[in-house]
């Protein structure tokens, strides 16, 4: 598998890149860069918001609660987090976890974009509405609320890739809420079926 092979240097590679960014002021109370982790030919890519607290310390996306959900969610489809790809829309925690500036998206989305285009993923999944309205920017669709689109498959090119886009609920905002987190677990029902459907990997109904 050289292509697989090449992909994971090209990734590799990114993330040193990105481990030495200062091209926003994030960097400067943080202890790791999270440039995301998981499979260089994933099938399935997950984007969340920012890294949190847990991910600020460890340098992994998703490694706390909302992670841990994350990966239940996974798992009821058959994938492993090994399976998938998984980053986020910056890639330097926000202090106090606040929501990432505009101008701090527009300084960190070229390294998203170059995953993207590396990883070449059949579906994408945006976790909570900041990536949603990111990804949709490009085909290009607006929203209100993210409640309003969840759930939705949009087909589309992205970066002369054909994907299926599919917006969904931040895991985190599941965490204490009954009904979001029955949102989500619909909503991964259907993106294990999309999966399957497009020839990806074996998932489980």
């Amino acid at each position: 598998m050289v292509e697989d092979a090449g992909r994971e240097v090209a990734i590799e590679n990114l993330a040193a890149v990105i481990g030495e960014c200062r091209k926003c002021p994030l960097w400067e109370n943080t202890h790791h860069a999270v440039p995301g982790e998981g499979a260089a030919g994933a099938d399935l890519m997950l984007i969340g918001e920012a890294p949190g607290k847990q991910e600020d310390l460890t340098g992994r996306p998703f490694v706390g609660r909302a992670g841990k959900l994350l990966e239940g969610l996974l798992a009821g489809i058959g994938l492993t987090r090994d399976d998938v790809f998984i980053a986020n829309i910056v890639k330097h925690r926000p202090p106090g976890n606040r929501d990432p500036r505009d101008e701090e998206i527009r300084a960190c989305t070229p390294y998203l974009e170059e995953q993207i285009r590396i990883i070449r993923p059949k579906v994408i999944v945006m976790l909570g509405r900041h990536s949603s309205r990111y990804i949709l920017s490009f085909l290009p669709v607006e929203f209100d609320r993210i409640t309003e689109i969840r759930g939705t498959i949009y087909p589309g090119l992205l970066f002369g890739h054909p994907v299926r886009l599919i917006p969904t609920l931040h895991p985190a905002a599941a965490l204490y809420n009954p009904a979001y987190r029955e949102a989500l677990e619909e909503d991964f029902r259907t993106i294990g079926r999309e999966i399957t459907d497009m020839g990806g990997s074996e998932t489980q109904n």
